[in-house]
């Protein structure tokens, strides 16, 4: 007998939006209905919502999947990502992926016996769906969680919801906030040590993840960041989504999104 056939390593769907839940100002949780390869933790999917205006798909990480289900956390940004907000459960959007490299390319072996280190997680806004992902896949390995908000959580329901499964798969969580309502006030990087970790990993505006990159080679840290850029196919195909490096230009949505902050030229006018 024939062996069943492995589903695509990418797909294109209309898939159905199952729920969405506003978890923070402009910030939403959707859930599509998703037959496709699962993602492994850090890919991201191209969406368009079927009725929206914006020509181009945007780009989302996803957060978790499982079931049939892909979950994914969106701040509303621009024209896109409002549409994306916007959707009311049983509308549809357009999806293809999984795209992009993983987190596990960039995860440290274990050890002997087991375990291989404690490994950081710096996270701004958003950028700690894709983070979470990893945690949820690695349940043996220690994680500990820096999240920076521009505002404090109001309750700790509200932090849980905005945190999703993340709350679930952590060693340590500290939050700060640039409003200074939270326990640390500012960026989340004041407040964050490398040192003793055995890797970083890092997704969120670039000025954060410049300053990561920096304190992690200060302290002879090993550190991988997820970067964001405007994308037109996410394949590689349109040269839309550069990104600087030592080495040359390299695509975001094919070369990426991660890379290790070692090789990223940072645009140091931000």
């Amino acid at each position: 007998m024939a062996a069943p056939e492995s589903p695509p390593l990418k797909s294109f769907y209309r898939s159905k939006l199952l729920g969405s839940r506003a978890v923070a100002d402009g910030v939403f949780r959707l859930e599509f209905a998703w037959p496709g390869r699962a993602p492994k933790a850090g890919q991201f999917f191209m969406i368009r919502p079927e009725r929206g205006s914006a020509f181009l798909p945007r780009p989302v990480s996803a957060e978790s999947s499982g079931n049939g289900k892909l979950r994914f956390l969106v701040a509303v940004r621009g024209r896109g990502t409002r549409e994306l907000a916007a959707l009311s459960a049983g509308e549809s959007a357009a999806l293809s992926g999984p795209l992009g490299n993983c987190w596990e390319d960039f995860l440290p072996p274990e050890a002997p016996g087991g375990g291989g280190g404690a490994v950081a997680l710096v996270a701004g806004g958003v950028g700690i769906a894709p983070l979470s992902s990893l945690a949820a896949c690695f349940p043996g390995r220690e994680f500990d969680y820096y999240l920076g908000v521009k505002t404090a959580f109001k309750d700790d329901a509200r932090e849980a919801a905005f945190l999703g499964e993340a709350a679930l798969h952590r060693r340590r969580l500290l939050v700060a906030a640039e409003d200074g309502g939270a326990k640390y006030r500012g960026p989340v990087t004041r407040f964050f040590d490398p040192a003793g970790y055995s890797a970083v990993f890092a997704c969120g505006p670039e000025g954060m993840l410049r300053a990561a990159a920096a304190k992690c080679r200060e302290a002879a840290v090993p550190c991988a960041v997820s970067l964001e850029r405007r994308m037109a196919c996410g394949v590689g195909a349109c040269l839309g989504c550069t990104v600087a490096t030592g080495g040359g230009n390299r695509r975001c949505c094919a070369d990426g999104p991660i890379f290790k902050a070692e090789e990223i030229v940072f645009d140091t006018q931000q």
